[in-house]
């Protein structure tokens, strides 16, 4: 299994594509994160709220980091989906005959991307949201918030592997990955608690121990998807 994933781990980091991914989760989460909380200091210089006013920083980071997990996501994906593409995947399984190991060895590469990415996004913007607030801000915890990040960008990307193994396509993978972690916060209570796209901003909004099981339950069912479909599908 080790070879599997040194092997994956290799493969990734030779697409040129790879060494943006995380650079740009970056960027978009502390550049769409300043945004917001300059917003904020705009209506409050313009009289739009009371100077007392003040705003947790996890409020618009939240928000910032659905944005720029796209990038992360869309490493993810390519770890299947451009093997599909170009016919590698079936010298890759010619290599690794047991399919399972060549999903898990990806889900691994993907979870630990996304677990990096997750947190150098959550870091970078915490710090430039709470420059930006400056005295607006309202105190929390950073250290738990950019770890629960960290958490959901691990989870987005290991569900994205599994997607892509699913599809095969990339826009299709992309498209879906986008629906289910963004697109279904449109979703009013009970049943928008239930997509992962809300419960992954529960978890990071207020440490939602319910929110992560259901991001961890919607993980788990399309990697048992996926090892189903790989079983039964020629490459």
């Amino acid at each position: 299994m080790r070879r599997a994933i040194h092997a994956e781990w290799g493969k990734t980091w030779s697409l040129r594509s790879a060494w943006f991914a995380v650079p740009a989760a970056v960027v978009l989460t502390v550049f769409t994160a300043m945004t917001l909380a300059n917003d904020f200091r705009y209506d409050i210089a313009h009289h739009r709220r009371p100077v007392t006013d003040t705003l947790a920083v996890l409020d618009p980071l939240g928000d910032a980091v659905q944005l720029g997990q796209l990038a992360l996501i869309a490493l993810a994906m390519l770890l299947v989906t451009s093997e599909y593409g170009t016919g590698v995947i079936r010298a890759t399984f010619l290599a690794r005959p047991r399919r399972g190991d060549v999903l898990l060895a990806k889900t691994v590469v993907g979870v630990l991307v996304g677990l990096a990415g997750g947190l150098a996004s959550g870091v970078a913007g915490w710090v430039a949201t709470r420059v930006v607030l400056a005295e607006y801000a309202a105190p929390g915890a950073a250290v738990p918030a950019c770890l629960r990040i960290a958490v959901v960008g691990g989870l987005a990307c290991a569900l994205t592997v599994a997607l892509a193994s699913v599809l095969r396509s990339a826009a299709g993978t992309l498209t879906t990955a986008f629906v289910l972690l963004v697109g279904l916060q449109v979703l009013s209570p009970p049943v928008g608690d239930y997509t992962p796209a809300t419960a992954a901003v529960k978890f990071v909004a207020d440490s939602s121990w319910a929110g992560l099981a259901v991001l961890t339950a919607w993980t788990v069912a399309a990697h048992v998807l996926a090892h189903i479909l790989l079983a039964r599908r020629d490459a």
